[in-house]
């Protein structure tokens, strides 16, 4: 097993990130074992299965080779609908980036509804919905929930509660992230 190598530039990358989003965290933050800023690596027995718009299922863990990003939303959820102008925005920034991936998980399990959220906002944001059961060291219930993993599958940042995620420092972290070798 390789150790897990922390250079000076990955704790700045992810104090920058945790600091973003937990400087316009919209209710308070608990520190718990599972938002913990220490990179976990995703075993199999971990995985989140998704399924795509398409119908197609896609186990998280082979999107490795790629910055993901993924938001746990509700339509009905007020915070959810507040942050969403912004993760559409962040997407934007990102066109044509084939090293990043925006997962919106619509915890409410309901893949039409969701669509349909999306299309009457104009919001240009991929909806999924859980194949199965989350663990529960990603999603406690909480929305919206948003997990950022880097290329190798380790988990960067687990934040609970609604964030800006216009803010230029999200944006030049996940950047870096994309821009780093596997």
């Amino acid at each position: 097993m390789n150790p897990i190598i922390i250079t000076k530039r990955s704790i700045f990358l992810l104090s920058i990130i945790l600091f973003s989003l937990n400087a316009n965290a919209r209710q308070p933050q608990q520190e718990s074992e599972n938002q913990s800023n220490v990179k976990k690596l995703i075993p199999n027995d971990d995985d989140i299965i998704l399924i795509n718009e398409n119908g197609k299922k896609i186990h998280l863990s082979d999107l490795k080779g790629k910055v993901v990003i993924v938001n746990m939303w509700a339509t009905w959820c007020q915070p959810c609908v507040e942050e969403m102008p912004a993760i559409n925005r962040l997407k934007k920034k990102f066109e044509g980036n084939d090293n990043i991936v925006f997962v919106l998980l619509n915890v409410e399990a309901d893949m039409e509804k969701g669509k349909k959220f999306m299309k009457d906002k104009n919001y240009d944001l991929p909806v999924y919905v859980a194949a199965d059961k989350i663990p529960s060291k990603y999603f406690q219930g909480a929305i919206p929930t948003t997990l950022i993993f880097n290329k190798k599958g380790e988990l960067e940042v687990q934040a609970q509660g609604a964030r800006d995620f216009d803010r230029p420092e999200i944006y030049e972290a996940l950047k870096t992230l994309t821009e780093q070798a596997i």
